[in-house]
C-alpha cells in the first residue's frame, strides 16, 4: 500500500516505518482495495496519524482499554475513565453495536511498547470498544478510526484530553493526567506516603463517586501548608487570633494552578518532613472520623458527607492552612494535630452532623450549614475554627464551641471593613 503523507504534515521516515509496520500487523479495509494510506499531522502538538476502517472482530482482539500515558513508568496507571457499563446510554451503544451500527472516530494510539499483543491503546471512544467487544463482533461491520503514531508523553496527553472533551469527563480526570504528565508521581506518592492512598491505589477519575483524595484536593492541601507557614512566619503569638485567613482552592481541569505549579518546581515534597507530618496526622483525622460515623455503635448517622468530612475542600483548606501557619508555634501546633476529644453524644471528632447543621443568625436562610461548600465564607471560618482549637490542648466541638469560632470569624470581617 501507498503511504502518503498530507500536504499539511511534515514526512516523517520513522512514521512512515510505524504506519507501515502497523499495516503488515491489521489489515484496514483500505488496504483491500488498495488505497493509499494518508498521514495527517496535528497543527497544535505536531502527532502523526491515519484515518482507516478495521473490523469489529479486528478491533475486538486488538484494542487496550487500559492505555498509560507514560509507557516507560511502571507506576503510570491506566489514566480513562471508568466505564459506565450500566448506564442507559452504554447499554443502548451496545444494543446498536449488536445490530450492526458502525461507530467512527475511535482515538486510538498505535504501540507495542507495553502488552504488544494488544497494540491500539483507545484513548476516544473506550464505550464504543467496550460495545464492540460485547456485541459487536455478531455482525462484524467495519469501524472508522484515528491512529497516532509515535506518540511522547506529552502528545499522547494531549490526545487523551482533546477525545474526552466532547464527552461528560470530570475534573478530576483532567487533572490526573496532567498531574501524571508534568510531575510524575510524586504527588500520588506524597499521598501513599502519609496514608490518603493506599500502596497501589490511584486519585479517582470521579471525586464525586469517590472516597478518596482527588488531584485537586491533594494539591490544595499542599498549596496551604506552604501558604499558611509564610504567613505564620510573619506573625508573632500576639497578633495570630486577630486575622481573617482566606485557605486557597486550587483550580482544576486542563491547566495548572500556578500557585501549585510554583511549589512544585521549587519543593521536594517527598522530603519535606515538617509537611510529611502534617499529611500524616491528617490522614489520622480522617481515618478517625471515618471510622467513628461508619462503626456500628455511633449514634452517628452513616452518611458519606459524614464519613467524609476531612476530605470536604473548606474542611481540608482550613485545616491545612492552620498547619502551615503553626509551624513556628509549636504548643499551638501540637493541640491542631491532636484528634478532637468524643463523648456519648458527639462520638465522632468533627461532629458531623452539628456541624452540617449550623447556622449563624447573620447567614441567608440558603446557608447549607458549616464545612459543607467550598466557598471562601465556609473556609475561613473552618480557619477560624481549628485555629481556636489549638488554643486548648483538648477541645470538645460541640454548638457552642462552633458558634465561637464563626462568630469571632464574622466579628473579624465586620472589623475589617471598618465603621459605616
Amino acid at each position: 500500500m501507498e503511504i502518503i503523507f498530507n500536504i499539511n504534515a511534515k514526512h516523517n521516515s520513522a512514521v512512515k516505518t510505524a504506519v507501515g509496520q502497523f499495516l503488515k500487523t491489521i489489515s484496514p479495509l483500505e488496504s483491500q482495495h488498495d488505497m493509499p494510506i494518508i498521514v495527517f499531522q496535528d497543527g497544535v502538538k505536531g502527532s502523526y496519524y491515519i484515518k482507516c476502517s478495521l473490523l469489529a472482530s479486528d478491533a475486538a482482539n486488538l484494542c487496550d482499554l487500559n492505555a498509560k500515558l507514560d509507557v516507560r513508568n511502571p507506576e503510570s496507571y491506566r489514566a480513562n475513565r471508568e466505564l459506565l457499563l450500566s448506564h442507559a446510554t452504554y447499554r443502548k451503544m451496545e444494543a446498536d453495536s449488536s445490530d450492526g451500527r458502525e461507530f467512527n472516530d475511535i482515538i486510538v494510539e498505535y504501540n507495542t511498547e507495553y502488552h504488544s499483543e494488544t497494540p491500539l491503546k483507545v484513548w476516544g471512544g473506550q464505550h464504543r470498544i467496550s460495545a464492540i467487544k460485547k456485541e459487536g463482533q455478531k455482525t462484524n461491520r467495519y469501524h472508522g478510526f484515528r491512529i497516532y503514531f509515535l506518540l511522547s508523553t506529552e502528545q499522547r496527553t494531549e490526545v487523551a484530553l482533546i477525545s474526552n472533551t466532547n464527552i461528560s469527563v470530570s475534573n478530576d480526570t483532567f487533572d490526573r493526567m496532567v498531574e501524571e504528565t508534568i510531575f510524575g508521581n510524586a504527588l500520588r506518592n506524597w499521598c501513599r506516603k502519609v496514608g490518603l492512598l493506599n500502596e497501589g491505589e490511584d486519585f479517582p477519575d470521579s471525586g464525586s463517586r469517590s472516597e478518596r483524595i482527588t488531584v485537586k484536593r491533594a494539591r490544595s492541601f499542599i498549596i496551604n501548608f506552604y501558604l499558611g507557614k509564610k504567613r505564620g512566619g510573619e506573625l508573632t503569638s500576639d497578633v495570630l487570633d486577630r486575622n481573617v485567613y482566606e485557605p486557597y482552592l486550587a483550580t482544576t481541569g486542563v491547566t495548572i494552578d500556578s500557585c501549585y505549579d510554583s511549589i512544585m518546581k521549587s519543593t521536594d515534597i517527598l522530603n519535606d518532613t515538617a509537611l510529611i507530618e502534617a499529611g500524616q496526622k491528617f490522614f489520622s483525622l480522617h481515618d478517625a472520623q471515618f471510622k467513628a460515623v461508619k462503626s456500628e455503635k455511633t449514634k452517628t448517622k452513616n452518611r458519606k458527607a459524614y464519613r467524609n468530612k476531612v476530605l470536604i475542600e473548606s474542611v481540608l483548606t482550613g485545616w491545612s492552612y492552620v498547619a502551615g501557619l503553626l509551624q513556628n508555634h509549636h504548643s499551638r501546633l501540637s493541640n491542631h494535630y491532636r484528634l478532637p476529644k468524643t463523648n456519648s453524644k458527639i462520638q465522632d471528632p468533627l461532629n458531623a452532623e452539628e456541624m452540617s447543621q449550623f447556622k449563624h443568625d447573620q447567614d441567608l436562610p440558603t446557608y447549607r450549614g458549616l464545612g459543607t461548600r467550598s466557598s471562601l465564607q465556609d473556609r475561613q471560618r473552618i480557619a477560624q475554627l481549628f485555629l481556636a482549637k489549638s488554643c486548648e490542648p483538648e477541645v470538645l466541638i460541640d454548638k457552642t464551641f462552633i458558634n465561637k469560632a464563626v462568630s469571632t470569624t464574622v466579628g473579624l470581617i465586620a472589623l475589617s471593613k471598618g465603621y459605616t
